[in-house]
């Protein structure tokens, strides 16, 4: 195997070279910063899977948006603020998710308590799930895909053929019009409103 060309090239240089296209300065920059990312990345998500999902997430970006790059800081600091922000989204995801189904275990647990709390699951699900089907068609299918697959949004996006940004808008507006559905539904029952979301 050849050495690499740009081994001794600068961050600077490859940054530059990179906005023309020159895919080796890519590799090259790839080769020297996927440990570093991926070390930052692991530590605060534990899970490989997910971790090299979102490195090469950003590598992915990088070359994507290469010719409008503008790098303010240096191309150490641009990348590691990338893969830190790409972290807290993965994280924040997570967050939803996993509040959700605790809510919809808490909400299935107090069913089997007693017939008004099972009456009231019933009326709350039925309710959901008319809110649901209120929605604008690709609303609802970017909810369900989250919500009910539990897709990553990368993951939703490849499949509806939509950008991530569509899907995290068409996702805040669900659950906006869902939360609004159920405060009117529950009138002052605040607290399972907040449980669910």
């Amino acid at each position: 195997m050849s050495p690499r060309p740009y081994t001794q090239v600068s961050d600077e240089a490859l940054a530059r070279l990179l906005r023309q296209g020159d895919m080796r300065a890519f590799e090259e920059i790839y080769h020297r910063y996927w440990p570093r990312l991926h070390s930052l990345a692991y530590k605060r998500l534990r899970s490989r899977e997910a971790t090299e999902e979102i490195v090469q997430d950003v590598f992915t970006k990088l070359w994507q948006n290469r010719e409008k790059l503008v790098i303010h800081v240096s191309l150490t600091a641009y990348l590691l603020k990338a893969a830190k922000y790409a972290v807290l989204d993965c994280q924040q995801r997570e967050l939803v998710r996993q509040n959700y189904r605790e809510a919809v275990q808490q909400t299935a647990s107090a069913a089997h308590n007693g017939t008004e709390e099972a009456v009231l699951h019933n009326d709350l699900h039925l309710q959901l799930q008319a809110g649901i089907e209120r929605l604008p068609t690709q609303c609802r299918s970017v909810f369900r895909l989250s919500r009910q697959e539990e897709l990553s949004m990368k993951e939703i996006a490849t499949r509806l053929d939509i950008s991530e940004k569509t899907v995290e808008n068409h996702l805040g507006n669900a659950l906006k019009k869902l939360r609004l559905s159920l405060r009117e539904f529950l009138g002052g029952i605040a607290w399972v409103i907040a449980s669910f979301f």
